[in-house]
């Protein structure tokens, strides 16, 4: 539906059909523009445009505007898993914007990415699981979108384990969220296929690393950036693409961006099969002889762990529990809130187990389904750490 707004009324989210004007002065304002971000709005009160068309098919739901930066202080895991599940509905329309415009053939604005960025790297400081814990929920027809995100993240997290400085931060974040921005000139029908590719199809996908590469160098994004797009599907042993390179060959910042962007596509759900548990990702990707660099991927399971936070395990008692803390001397071995019996099929009262305490004779068996979360009140097990 095409409606006619005067420009008091544009908000964020809306889609541009058709200016009211024949003329504007500034080349980044447009005929069929998504609005996701305030600037742009300016931008088109600048020109002295007074009305304009909206598709309001095209539209999406606005973002509720960010508060003004503030510091703030450490949150709890379920009210950090909030604001991240904020971060992500306000960040989806800008990444969706960017992509259609690379797909339209518009260059690439890359000043709207460094917001979300900081914002991402915000929560990441905050608590650093509860984002990557938003993040595996991402649905199907998000995928992309989302997965550009995540990646941000968890190349942040890893960075930050890393020791990399604020600027190396901020520039390893934006290589995760433009790392598959060449995506965008793969046809709609191999990209959102539901099934495995054929050996044509993969062959056009493999395209995307380069194509990324000449927007972003179009864009003049910067050689870190660039080389993120293009090598982040090299393996360590020389035998991934688009050019073969091998060990040392490719950039610290390539062989952060390929653990990460291959640990989220494997532990996301698609349609064509459900993604892994942290815990199996972890166990086989460090399987992978020769896939990824040996120090880096072993830095990123200390930066995730076996187990994250938030996630929920069971235990050889027969009872589920919610992961609070990482193990002071395992990985396998954290600290947890029992809360649930399997053999019973009920709750029961929540009691804090250190699986590291030498006293301890419960373990860990495997890692549960998160679907327990939609009928638990995960925030009163964890807040059992306080009572």
């Amino acid at each position: 539906m095409i409606k006619l707004i005067n420009v008091d009324e544009l908000r964020q989210g809306m889609f541009i059909h058709k200016l009211e004007v024949w003329w504007v002065k500034d080349k980044r304002i447009r005929n069929q523009m998504l609005i996701t971000d305030k600037r742009q709005i300016a931008m088109i009160r600048n020109e002295g445009i007074l009305q304009l068309w909206i598709d309001l098919d095209k539209s999406v739901q606005a973002p509720v505007t960010p508060a003004p930066k503030k510091e703030i202080p450490q949150t709890p895991f379920f009210q950090e898993m909030d604001q991240a599940q904020s971060i992500f509905n306000q960040g989806k329309p800008q990444v969706l914007a960017m992509f259609n415009e690379a797909r339209m053939g518009q260059g690439l604005d890359l000043d709207y990415t460094l917001d979300l960025v900081d914002q991402i790297a915000g929560s990441i400081t905050r608590e650093p699981t509860a984002l990557l814990s938003v993040a595996r929920l991402k649905n199907h027809d998000d995928y992309t979108y989302l997965h550009s995100m995540a990646v941000c993240g968890l190349m942040i997290s890893l960075g930050k384990k890393m020791g990399l400085d604020e600027h190396q931060l901020r520039r390893v974040g934006m290589g995760g969220l433009l790392h598959d921005v060449g995506k965008a000139a793969v046809p709609l029908e191999i990209l959102n296929k539901p099934g495995k590719l054929s050996d044509e199809e993969f062959t056009v996908m493999r395209q995307h690393p380069i194509v990324g590469a000449q927007m972003l160098m179009d864009a003049n994004a910067g050689e870190d950036l660039l080389d993120i797009a293009l090598h982040h599907h090299e393996k360590y042993d020389g035998n991934g693409y688009p050019h073969g390179l091998k060990g040392d060959e490719i950039s610290l910042y390539a062989r952060m961006a390929s653990v990460c962007d291959v640990y989220d596509a494997v532990t996301s759900n698609r349609p064509y099969r459900k993604g892994w548990t942290p815990a199996e990702a972890m166990h086989n990707m460090l399987s992978w002889r020769g896939h990824f660099d040996n120090t880096l991927l072993h830095a990123f399971v200390r930066t995730i762990g076996i187990y994250p936070v938030g996630s929920l395990v069971r235990l050889a008692s027969g009872r589920v529990a919610l992961v609070v803390q990482a193990g002071e001397k395992s990985l396998l071995k954290p600290k947890v809130h029992v809360f649930w019996s399997l053999h019973a099929q009920r709750e029961v009262k929540p009691e804090a187990l250190d699986l590291g305490d030498s006293f301890c004779t419960d373990s860990i068996t495997g890692a549960e389904d998160s679907g327990l979360w939609q009928n638990i009140d995960l925030n009163r097990i964890w807040a059992l750490e306080s009572a």
